[in-house]
């Protein structure tokens, strides 16, 4: 395997999951594989995403040292810098998606040009209409809540 730059990376999403995960990460994998996607068009750009686990430090008396331990992990939000197309399907479903109000999450599957992809389950926070400037591309940027871990899936 090689490195490689991120042209040729495409991001999609699915339909909104009907329950939460299952906690077994196998299969959370299957599920989400399992679900049809729709690709969201002239994407420009894909934010960082990936968890992060807080620091819980305990401080003993005895020993004048500061313990570190895992607290939460939080794989936080995502944005994505879209070139606006009213007409493109993955963008109306990301529409869609941040005007529904219910508490279950929307699948996201990120496809780089290896053939690795990556699913998370999140919720779609911001949609704004970004770069109205006279020689600017009109943009939509979008914020991703990620409300699962991501699962990595390596190239077939």
């Amino acid at each position: 395997m090689t490195i490689n730059t991120g042209a040729s990376t495409r991001i999609h999403i699915g339909p909104r999951l009907t329950a939460d995960l299952p906690k077994d990460r196998t299969a959370a994998l299957t599920q989400l594989k399992g679900l049809t996607y729709v690709e969201i068009g002239e994407v420009e750009s894909i934010g960082d995403y990936g968890d992060t686990i807080n620091d819980v430090t305990f401080s003993s008396l005895a020993s004048g040292r500061a313990r570190h331990l895992k607290g939460l992990a939080d794989a936080g939000t995502c944005e994505l810098s879209i070139g606006f197309d009213a007409g493109d399907a993955g963008q109306l479903a990301v529409v869609a998606a941040f005007m529904d109000r219910s508490r279950f999450d929307y699948p996201i599957k990120v496809v780089y040009v290896d053939g690795q992809t990556d699913y998370f389950a999140a919720k779609v926070m911001s949609n704004k209409k970004t770069g109205i400037t006279v020689e600017g591309v009109l943009k939509r940027t979008v914020s991703l809540g990620i409300n699962s871990e991501i699962y990595e899936s390596p190239a077939a």
